[in-house]
């Protein structure tokens, strides 16, 4: 029982904190633009991902991150979005963060071009979560 109220107590506590965008960054960039082709996309992406990971905290060694992305349209209506779960910050210097991307562009650019108009990121990192429940508690 009491297990099970910490457990409850310790989710509300990060929804919260999440809520309140602690551990939380965002991006995003226009896809509408003829610049805006899936390479300069990928890499535009890959970049602020690694420079968001750059500064995050990483208390104990917890260096997790999820990233998040959307496409939507010029009202906000989301039509394609992904997660790549958990990740270790190096999986994003390696193909399998590019594949990451590179696979929801991807599936991005099936969309009509008025679905299409911006690419939203969000990175949450795990390390800043626990650092602001480690200073909470």
């Amino acid at each position: 029982m009491l297990r099970s109220f910490r457990r409850q107590l310790s989710r509300r506590r990060i929804e919260h904190l999440l809520r309140e965008g602690v551990g939380v960054q965002q991006a995003s960039w226009l896809a509408s633009e003829p610049e805006a082709d899936p390479a300069w996309l990928a890499a535009a992406i890959e970049e602020w991902v690694r420079e968001a990971m750059g500064r995050m905290r990483r208390p104990n060694g917890i260096d997790q991150v999820a990233l998040t992305l959307a496409c939507r349209d010029r009202g906000g209506a989301i039509h394609c979005a992904n997660n790549t779960g958990l990740l270790k910050p190096a999986s994003f210097y390696a193909p399998a963060g590019a594949a990451a991307i590179s696979g929801f562009l991807d599936d991005a650019a099936t969309l009509p071009p008025e679905r299409r108009w911006e690419i939203v990121g969000a990175l949450v990192s795990l390390g800043d979560l626990a650092y602001a429940l480690g200073a909470a508690a």
